[in-house]
C-alpha cells in the first residue's frame, strides 16, 4: 500500500510540475499602424531652367490627356485641362502614386516660325519627396520638331511613379 501511495504521490507531483510551468508564447509582430500623407500631382505649362537662367513655356498648341492614381488606387483620367493643373489627395501609406499620359497636337496649330517647346512638366510630391522632374524639348522651328518626332514618337508619352511609405 505504501508503494502504491508513493507511486501515486510521485505521479501527482510530476504532473503538477509539468502542468505548472507556463510556456512563453511568442508575441505576434504588431502590424504597423497605417498613416496618411498628402500627395500632390501637378502639371505645369512653364518651368524655370536654371542651366540657361530662363523661363521655358510650353507651346500652346500642345494638349494633354493624363491619368493619376487616386486614394482608392483607381486611375482617374483628365482630358485637356487648362495648365497649370494641381490635384491634392490624402492617401493611406504605403501608396504607389502614379501619373501617366500623352501629349497631342494639331499640326496646323504648330507655329510656322519660332521655337516649339514640348514636354511633360509634371511633379508628384509628398513631404519633400518629389519625382518626375520636368522634362521638355525645345526645337528651333516646326520642321525640326516634326523631324525629331518622326524618329522619337515616344517623346509624347510619359509615366511617373512615387512609392510613399
Amino acid at each position: 500500500m505504501k508503494k502504491v501511495t508513493f507511486l501515486l504521490a510521485t505521479l501527482l507531483i510530476g504532473g503538477l510540475m509539468l502542468t505548472g510551468c507556463k510556456k512563453d508564447d511568442p508575441q505576434p509582430t504588431p502590424t504597423p499602424t497605417p498613416t496618411t500623407k498628402t500627395v500632390v500631382y501637378k502639371m505645369d505649362n512653364s518651368w524655370y531652367d536654371q542651366t540657361s537662367s530662363s523661363s521655358i513655356t510650353l507651346s500652346p498648341c500642345f494638349h494633354f490627356t493624363f491619368s493619376y492614381k487616386d486614394a482608392n488606387g483607381t486611375m482617374v483620367e483628365v482630358n485637356d485641362p487648362t495648365l497649370p493643373w494641381t490635384k491634392e489627395i490624402t492617401v493611406t501609406t504605403p501608396f504607389e502614386a502614379k501619373l501617366e499620359g500623352k501629349v497631342t497636337y494639331n499640326e496646323n496649330e504648330l507655329p510656322e516660325e519660332g521655337k516649339v517647346c514640348v514636354g511633360a512638366l509634371c511633379t508628384i510630391k509628398t513631404d519633400n519627396n518629389k519625382t518626375a522632374d520636368p522634362s521638355y524639348q525645345q526645337f528651333r522651328d516646326k520642321q525640326q520638331f516634326l523631324d525629331f518626332l518622326s524618329t522619337h514618337p515616344d517623346m509624347l508619352s510619359y509615366s511617373f511613379t512615387l512609392s510613399i511609405k
